[in-house]
């Protein structure tokens, strides 16, 4: 299956048209919340490293590095890394996957930015848990995923079911406020910022969350059904 995922990837990052990050209206309003929660969680200094996990082509990466702090970045598709390297030629980049072993030390991050791609893992708990590893004690997790609430479920529901569940799209995860909060929580983490972002509530495009370590992480939640 791992095989099947990355080239799953993999296609998506070599394909001649423009990956869907390119026109995410979300993108401006994600740089103004990523550098407030930056500078408001953190200090820049020689030590406040930041890794983008699911850095796809790295967009974020030069911005991160102008507000002072070191970036890493980490993606499972090859052929986005090698565009970020071409975007990004001075930032260490690694090919991995975000559910593995991540190829850093225990206590390496200040801060770890991902953004719109928690829904796209199927052992979130894993990857969290790693997240939690390489963070420095008190560090901070800042992330974006797509919101599902009550309201805006029922509005798919009723409108556009079969366009947001297709099957063939990659995203495999959906999340509430309420159980994204319960998955950080086991993995450690303690939600100290909440925003919506694109559209108005309770139609939000997705979720914007800051999340501070503050203990080890549970075992993994029991597989029912």
């Amino acid at each position: 299956m791992k095989h099947n995922v990355n080239r799953f990837y993999g296609d998506y990052w070599s394909r001649a048209e423009k990956p869907i990050p390119d026109d995410d209206p979300t993108t401006e309003k994600r740089y103004l919340l990523l550098g407030s929660a930056l500078k408001q969680f953190l200090t820049a200094s020689n030590d406040a490293s930041v890794l983008d996990a699911g850095c796809g082509r790295g967009e974020f990466i030069p911005f991160i590095k102008e507000l002072g702090f070191k970036v890493v970045g980490i993606d499972i598709s090859s052929a986005a890394i090698e565009k970020a390297r071409r975007l990004c030629q001075e930032a260490p980049l690694y090919v991995g996957s975000l559910e593995d072993t991540l190829p850093f030390n225990n206590c390496e991050f200040k801060a770890i930015w991902s953004t719109e791609v928690l829904e796209h893992l199927f052992d979130v708990h894993a990857c969290l848990s790693e997240f939690n590893r390489v963070l420095r004690e008190g560090g901070i997790l800042i992330l974006t995923t797509p919101f599902h609430g009550f309201l805006k479920n029922l509005a798919i529901a009723l409108v556009g079911f079969e366009e947001h569940f297709n099957p063939y799209l990659s995203h495999i995860r959906f999340f509430t406020k309420k159980s994204l909060a319960e998955c950080l929580s086991r993995a450690g983490f303690e939600p100290v910022l909440w925003r919506g972002i694109g559209r108005v509530w309770p139609l939000y495009k997705s979720l914007f969350v800051v999340a501070r370590k503050v203990k080890l992480p549970k075992s993994a939640p029991t597989i029912i059904g």
